[in-house]
């Protein structure tokens, strides 16, 4: 019998991205043509894309480093990861990535944009590892710390030097690393929200 002990068990919720990834990918090309992020189909109002984008993967390599991100945020913040808090985050996440990318990634601000369409769960997880350290704080600083500075140092070093090229060749696809970007500053906005909202309610503000 294997020992639990050094398993987390709580937030096991989250999965449930994990099996809508497996719906939309990667042996189903209905995934990339109906699902992905895809400017010209955003364009046309097709809003769907926002939330369906960051399940559709384009091959098994993605998918699993996609499922492996997900296991070490399950892992490390299952406690902040209840449905509703992780449902939540996932539909406001989704919104700000996508909104972003369609708004600024053309625009030149940043150097690595650029790109007609965008899939994965990558930027997503950027964003629900920000969100999840930030109510994290209170049980525990320093992982909580650590979680926020180390996937913020990389995603200010992939946007001003470029994405891994090791991780493009590995998924077989170009990093979009502007959409990290916008998916960790989105998870860092709605902790902020989150945790305003909480600090009132208790004062009775």
């Amino acid at each position: 019998m294997v020992s639990t002990r050094w398993i987390n068990t709580q937030g096991l919720s989250v999965y449930v991205i994990a099996a809508g990834c497996l719906l939309l990918s990667p042996w189903s090309s209905a995934g990339m043509d109906y699902f992905s992020m895809d400017r010209a189909a955003l364009t046309n109002v097709e809003y769907w894309r926002f939330w369906t984008g960051q399940l559709v993967h384009v091959s098994w390599p993605h998918l699993l480093l996609s499922f492996t991100g997900l296991a070490v945020l399950q892992q490390m913040f299952g406690e902040e990861l209840r449905a509703a808090s992780w449902t939540l985050a996932y539909v406001v996440i989704s919104l700000v990535i996508g909104v972003g990318w369609l708004l600024f990634d053309e625009s030149g601000w940043l150097p690595f944009g650029g790109y007609d369409y965008v899939v994965g769960l990558s930027a997503m997880l950027h964003g629900l590892f920000a969100y999840a350290a930030c109510l994290a704080m209170r049980r525990d600083q320093l992982l909580a710390s650590g979680a926020l500075l180390i996937i913020g140092a990389k995603v200010g070093w992939e946007n001003m030097y470029g994405p891994s090229e090791l991780t493009a060749g590995i998924i077989d696809l170009p990093v979009a690393a502007t959409t990290h970007l916008y998916g960790y500053a989105g998870g860092l906005s709605l902790a902020a929200i989150v945790i305003l909202t909480e600090r009132m309610t208790r004062t009775g503000r």
